[in-house]
């Protein structure tokens, strides 16, 4: 990174410490499990986040649908310090995030991603001069990075489910249907 890239990226830091930003948290979340509420509340967090938009991939995954995560998430969002919004994302939750970015240019933007995400996102990169306020974050695995997969066969076992919300652990199973997915 030469001094201009380095300078930028300084600048950009200090506005969004200012302003404070959207955060842009896309992933198929089926379901949201605590490793994805800690990563939003870790970009909130580094990024003075004053909004977070959460987006939804559509395709079921065994049993559990966009509608569940959705729901989920809006419980979640009574644990995190900062307002959320959820959208299902008609086509993938990465061209959500460009859309956004296209719809939204004046605003400060944080696009968070895990890092075998990160180059789905190389185009706000390449395009500086058009995305000059969008900045792509890697978000470090949480836990120990959570299988989505393991948390579908096992959804009873609440472990997955953050501290915060556990006290709604029972509708949070009940929004899944748990008895019937497990």
């Amino acid at each position: 990174m030469n001094f201009d890239e380095k300078y930028s990226e300084l600048m950009r830091n200090v506005l969004f410490e200012r302003q404070g930003s959207i955060v842009l948290y896309p992933g198929g979340f089926k379901p949201p499990h605590k490793g994805h509420f800690e990563a939003l509340k870790y970009l909130q967090s580094k990024f003075d986040g004053q909004l977070g938009v959460v987006f939804i991939g559509a395709p079921e995954r065994e049993g559990v649908t966009a509608q569940h995560s959705q729901k989920i998430w809006e419980i979640y969002s009574n644990y995190l310090e900062f307002p959320i919004e959820t959208e299902i994302s008609p086509i993938s939750p990465v061209k959500s995030v460009y859309d956004y970015a296209d719809e939204h240019k004046n605003e400060m933007i944080i696009v968070g991603a895990g890092e075998e995400d990160m180059a789905r996102y190389n185009y706000f990169q390449k395009n500086k001069e058009t995305y000059p306020s969008v900045v792509v974050s890697p978000v470090p695995p949480q836990f120990g990075r959570i299988s989505g997969t393991a948390t579908r066969q096992n959804l009873s076992d609440t472990s997955w489910i953050p501290d915060q919300a556990m006290e709604r652990a029972d509708e949070i199973l009940s929004i899944l249907g748990a008895n019937g997915l497990n």
